[in-house]
């Protein structure tokens, strides 16, 4: 983490005086751009998941089937672990170098998709789609670099939620399910931001949430609007 932020903190340790307008007061933003969720999509997480598949198959074979001899399950899932992400939100500037941001983040989708086989080579197909989403509140730490270029990281806390539905399709048969998770974690990142003519700016950024305690990284471009005329 200190490595991937130390040309950010070296930038703002600089007293610069090249900037020549910035933002004041309230300002509004949007932007689009990738979530990386493979921190939760590891091999290992696959055979967890795999895992907990084949034991949730065999119990429900042995319920509704509980004088036959189990049956031999094996199972083959692949991850999709990037996905498009959304956000927008509104700022407030209080100096030259600190701001508050409130936003709502649509991180995305996680999928698992695989099949599933028995010993007589029937199969099923199975997928598992988690998204994410959530509100965070963020302090913005920023300097002026280059005629009206800023270096900023930003640290705060999300409250995030996930829906994951399940569908398991074998034969005639078909199940879904469908489980929600939430929680409070902590948010952090680093960026280069352009004011423009007038009240338009604009700032590509690196970003890390932590959600359930695994990591999904963010890339984004960001589109701003300021409602007070640049200093």
């Amino acid at each position: 983490m200190i490595k991937k932020l130390s040309p950010i903190i070296v930038l703002l340790s600089c007293q610069n005086v090249y900037a020549e307008k910035s933002f004041d007061g309230v300002y509004i933003f949007t932007s689009a751009g990738q979530t990386d969720f493979s921190d939760m999509t590891t091999q290992s997480d696959i055979n967890q998941t795999e895992s907990r598949l084949l034991t949730s198959l065999l119990n429900q074979f042995s319920i509704d089937n509980p004088d036959v001899e189990l049956p031999q399950y094996t199972v083959d899932l692949s991850a999709q672990d990037t996905s498009t992400s959304l956000s927008f939100g509104m700022g407030y500037i209080f100096s030259e170098h600190i701001a508050v941001e409130a936003s709502y983040q649509y991180l995305g989708t996680v999928k698992l998709t695989g099949q599933v086989r028995d010993s007589d080579n029937n199969s099923a197909n199975y997928t598992a789609t988690g998204l994410t989403s959530g509100f965070d509140l963020r302090t913005v730490l920023r300097t002026p670099i280059y005629k009206g270029f800023e270096a900023f990281i930003n640290w705060g806390a999300i409250l995030w939620s996930r829906e994951t539905r399940t569908n398991y399709e074998f034969a005639n048969e078909s199940r879904k399910s469908i489980s929600k998770n939430d929680g409070l974690e902590v948010v952090f990142g680093a960026g280069i931001q352009y004011l423009a003519a007038k009240s338009f700016g604009a700032s590509l950024i690196w970003e890390q949430y932590n959600i359930n305690q695994e990591n999904a990284d963010v890339i984004r471009a960001t589109l701003l609007y300021d409602f007070d005329i640049p200093q």
